[in-house]
C-alpha cells in the first residue's frame, strides 16, 4: 500500500538536509548562505502547509490530527497490542508533525527580524526597533534548541519502533508499507512542486536584492 506521496517524502528528507545546513552555516558565520537556505526552507514549509489541506489523504492535517483522546487510545492500544504500521501518521506522530511545523514556522519568522550585532540582519529587521530585533533573535536561538529537542524525540521514537520490528524509515523512501487496508488517495506530487515553484518565485521577488547581494 502506498501511504506517502513523492512530495511528502522529498520534503521530509530535504528538511533534514536544509536544517543541518542552516545549523552549520550559522555556526560557521556563513550568513549569506544561511539566509539563502532559509528562503528555501520557507518555500518548502509553506508548500507543505498548503499540501496539508489539498494534498494526498495521508498528507492532510485532517487525516492525522485527531482529538487528544485519540492519542491516549492509541498509546493504550500500542501498549497492549504492540507497535505496528499505521496508514500514515499515527495519532501521536501527527501531533509531533504539527509541533515541528509550528517550530519551523517560528524559526523562519523570527529569523526575518533577527540580527547578529555585527554585519548580518534579517530582511525585515529594519521594520522593528533594535530591542525588538534583539528579542526575536533570542527567540530564534532558543527555538532552535526546541527544534533539536523535538527532533531527538522523533528519532528516539523511530529507533524504538525499529527495535520492535516496525521500520518507519524505509516507507519514507519507498512510500509503501504492507497493510491490508483501503489504500489512501494520492495526489500527484507535480501539483505540490508547482505550488513550491510559485511560492519560491514570490519569495525571490520580495527579497531579490538580498538574495542577489548574498550570492554575489
Amino acid at each position: 500500500m502506498k501511504i506517502w506521496d513523492g512530495f511528502v517524502r522529498i520534503y521530509h528528507w530535504s528538511q533534514v538536509v536544509v536544517l543541518g545546513s542552516l545549523w552549520y552555516t550559522a555556526e560557521e558565520g556563513l550568513m549569506e548562505l544561511h539566509f539563502t537556505l532559509a528562503y528555501l526552507l520557507m518555500a518548502l514549509l509553506l508548500t507543505r502547509i498548503l499540501w496539508g489541506f489539498i494534498g494526498s489523504d495521508t498528507a492532510r492535517f485532517s487525516h492525522f490530527l485527531g482529538s487528544p483522546q485519540s492519542v491516549i487510545n492509541y498509546l493504550k492500544t500500542s501498549h497492549t497490542n504492540g507497535l505496528h504500521h499505521s496508514k500514515g501518521h499515527n495519532p501521536a506522530g501527527g501531533y509531533m508533525v504539527l509541533a515541528l511545523l509550528l517550530l519551523l514556522l517560528v524559526q523562519l519568522v523570527t529569523g526575518l527580524f533577527s540580527n547578529d550585532d555585527i554585519l548580518s540582519e534579517g530582511p525585515l529587521a529594519y521594520l522593528v526597533s533594535y530591542d525588538t530585533s534583539g528579542f526575536l533573535t533570542r527567540i530564534h536561538h532558543l527555538n532552535f534548541d526546541l527544534i533539536l529537542g523535538f527532533t531527538a524525540v522523533h528519532v528516539i521514537a523511530v529507533i524504538i519502533y525499529r527495535l520492535k520490528g516496525v521500520n518507519l524509515i524505509l516507507p519514507m523512501f519507498t512510500g509503501k508499507v504492507d497493510l491490508d487496508e483501503t489504500e489512501p488517495k494520492m495526489k500527484h506530487p507535480f501539483k505540490a512542486w508547482i505550488i513550491f515553484a510559485v511560492i519560491s518565485v514570490f519569495i525571490y521577488f520580495i527579497w531579490a536584492d538580498e538574495v542577489i547581494s548574498y550570492l554575489f
